[in-house]
């Protein structure tokens, strides 16, 4: 809106200047409100950024976790089998184990295909039967369809592991992953036929994060198991699909029929 500028000594000038300060009092006003509107859309967008930042770097690290422990295990397992037989046998799983690392290592980015993962899975299941031999059965329910969902890499890894370790207690354990293809989501499910999570473990994992758990002893589990740091590749797994996802029902810790702990990811379909 235009000044009057009006200097006239009437009472109609008098009330023009009034009128034209309060416009210069409200234009002084409207820029004052941009220009901090500016400034918080400026110091929203660089939050933004540094939450993006902070949240691929502890992408980064909780990844970082898991590999070198597997690495040694797999090492130590290729060793034994050069000592016992012949050239073959351990050429074939060298070969595994070298697929196994060469995915985790030649991937720049940190995600994955369910597909890409499923195939790790083979890789994995391989290495872990000649470890182990006929200790655990695997079953594989996949349909042969295509599964681009896009997940953090090395997520089913740590948990069909978990599920072949839990059951070496004497009884030959059965491990099984599922894919099921919903509306809105994908379903896995990683499940094992031994005893289950008790109610306070499951709480351990699902409710807070592996720094809030520095401190604490896992329930139920033994002095060295504490010390050892088992569970590691658990916690590891839920918070880095809570960080990717930004959502809490992604994962999920249930009880599977006839006994046994099942493992749920909820992979949305975008």
């Amino acid at each position: 809106m235009p000044l009057f500028n009006n200097q006239d000594s009437t009472e109609i000038g008098t009330i023009c200047r009034a009128f034209d300060q309060m416009i210069i009092s409200i234009r002084a006003y409207i820029e004052e409100i941009w220009e901090k509107a500016a400034h918080e859309s400026e110091l929203r967008e660089k939050e933004m950024q540094m939450r993006e930042l902070y949240t691929a770097a502890q992408l980064r690290a909780l990844q970082n976790q898991i590999n070198p422990h597997f690495l040694f295990n797999t090492l130590n397992t290729g060793a034994q089998l050069a000592m016992i037989e012949g050239a073959d046998r351990t050429c074939s799983f060298m070969e595994q184990v070298a697929d196994f690392f060469r995915y985790n290592i030649s991937h720049k980015g940190q995600t994955a295909s369910i597909d890409e993962e499923l195939a790790l899975i083979d890789n994995f299941v391989y290495i872990m039967k000649v470890r182990f031999g006929d200790r655990f059965e695997f079953v594989k329910n996949v349909s042969k369809e295509k599964h681009p969902q896009l997940l953090p890499r090395m997520i089913l890894q740590p948990l069909v592991e978990n599920c072949i370790k839990h059951g070496f207690d004497g009884v030959k354990n059965h491990v099984e992953l599922s894919v099921e293809v919903e509306v809105y989501v994908t379903k896995i499910t990683v499940s094992d036929r031994c005893p289950g999570f008790s109610p306070e473990l499951r709480e351990y994992f699902l409710s807070m994060t592996p720094e809030a758990k520095a401190g604490q002893k896992m329930p139920g589990a033994s002095p060295e198991e504490n010390a050892s740091g088992t569970g590691t590749g658990l916690l590891n797994v839920i918070s880095r699909l809570r960080l990717y996802f930004h959502r809490y029902d992604v994962f999920d810790i249930l009880e599977n029929e006839g006994g046994g702990t099942k493992f749920l990811l909820r992979i949305p379909n975008v």
